[in-house]
């Protein structure tokens, strides 16, 4: 548990970091921005401190004074690429699409567009004009090599317990490498001209092929479906509700193992300026597991349901960087007494978004290190594996994660991720290696 608290600990100190930082260096922004201000009153053709002006206010979550000092400029010089372009990102970030597409264009069509910024451009304009369509789609592909420390996902001593026995285990855990394939799909269809209301529809795939451990080939397949109703805008601007249905399938070794259904509702409330948005929601699962008999107990789950609580955040700190958190508590009641668990779960990952080497690429690339900790707390024996103390869990995994796009549709993705397990119970110690990578494409 050492690297545990010491990772835990990193963690912490990290996401402080990132929280003081900022908070720490807005009285300096808010002082230039003020001093920016005053110039530009003096002498508003300056084009220089124009710019500096409207992307400290656009850091500063003051997107009104970004997109009133372009405009001004505009006003002066209705040829400037570089302040269309702006303009045209900060009514996207606005959700003004209509607007922000004609800047866009505008700044494409300029002569005197530098290659990087015509790049940058390009890269963004199609997902711009996608939003302005009545029906939007679009798919994340993602295929790769994944390698595996602890494929078998055998206990880290290579001990069991049997009727509360300890057996040395006949098979070495294994590592093994496998391919996988993910997709992604959503659409959203708006429900009325104003907006106000529309459906939102998501699928997820993910399936691996091991080149040795065939029986550990699993695939998991997700759809949910349901209405997003805008709130009334004197309440909070940007406001909105989601009631909806999900339901999944997997299997593992080409064996159905698990199908589940519900429901649940999401919110999303948009804070201090859109800079931080909290998405608290409930959801409702039956789930419905295929492994039965004396070897349910192997399993994490059982048949039963599941009602989950959950709490999101999303934190823009600017363009480049962003902080999203989750934390979640979950009852499990499971049909097997021994497999009933209580679950709570917390979770964070920064997203830095930053320059590529080579400006003509356009696109920023990315690198988003993670965490996550579980604690699973089991409400009765199982005598299968020890008839005298319930399961107590404890696990973490911590990795980072690399987006590297090529161009609009195709890039690269690259992971490295360790996680561990404690348990009471040595069956359930594990710990596991992971680092996957392969090609991106996106529509």
């Amino acid at each position: 548990m050492d690297l545990f608290r010491q990772t835990t600990l990193t963690a912490v100190l990290l996401c402080g970091a990132i929280v003081a930082g900022p908070a720490a260096a807005e009285p300096e922004e808010r002082a230039e921005q003020t001093r920016l201000s005053d110039h530009l009153r003096r002498h508003p053709t300056d084009y220089a401190a124009t710019y500096r002006y409207a992307l400290i206010s656009r850091d500063l979550g003051d997107h009104e004074a970004a997109i009133g000092a372009l405009e001004r400029l505009l006003a002066f010089d209705p040829s400037l690429a570089r302040a269309r372009k702006e303009l045209g990102l900060l009514y996207a970030r606005l959700g003004a699409y209509q607007t922000a597409a004609l800047h866009l264009r505008a700044a494409l069509e300029a002569p005197d567009l530098d290659p990087a910024q015509k790049a940058q451009i390009e890269g963004v304009l199609p997902d711009v004009e996608r939003q302005t369509e009545s029906s939007r789609w679009s798919a994340r592909l993602q295929t790769g090599l994944r390698s595996q420390s602890n494929a078998s996902f055998f206990p880290t001593d290579g001990l069991f317990m049997v009727s509360g026995v300890g057996v040395l285990s006949p098979a070495p855990r294994r590592a093994d490498f496998n391919a996988f394939e993910r997709v992604d799909i959503a659409n959203d269809t708006d429900l009325d001209a104003a907006r106000s209301a529309q459906l939102e529809t998501r699928f997820k795939g993910y399936a691996t092929q091991q080149f040795h451990l065939a029986s550990y080939n699993v695939g998991v397949f997700g759809l949910s479906a349901g209405p997003r109703f805008a709130l009334e805008e004197n309440f909070l601007p940007g406001a909105s509700v989601k009631p909806y249905v999900t339901g999944l399938t997997s299997y593992v070794g080409g064996g159905n193992f698990l199908n589940s259904g519900g429901a649940g509702v999401v919110a999303r409330l948009p804070l201090a300026g859109a800079a931080l948005t909290l998405e608290p929601g409930v959801e409702y699962r039956y789930l419905g597991v295929s492994i039965g008999g004396p070897f349910a107990s192997l399993s994490a789950i059982s048949t039963g349901s599941a009602i989950t609580a959950s709490i999101g955040t999303i934190w823009r700190h600017s363009d480049a960087l962003r902080l999203e958190t989750r934390a979640a508590f979950t009852r499990h009641s499971a049909d097997l007494r021994s497999q009933s668990f209580d679950e709570i779960d917390a979770q964070a990952l920064a997203r830095i978004d930053f320059d590529p080497p080579f400006a003509a690429l356009g696109l920023k690339w990315s690198i988003a290190p993670y965490g996550r900790i579980f604690q699973l707390a089991f409400g009765a024996v199982d005598p299968m594996v020890d008839p005298w103390r319930p399961r107590r869990d404890v696990g973490w995994a911590a990795g980072v994660l690399v987006e590297a796009p090529v161009t609009r549709e195709i890039g690269l993705s690259a992971a490295f991720e360790y996680a561990r397990n404690e348990s009471n119970l040595p069956n359930f110690r594990t710990d596991n290696l992971s680092v996957w990578f392969g090609p991106v494409a996106r529509f």
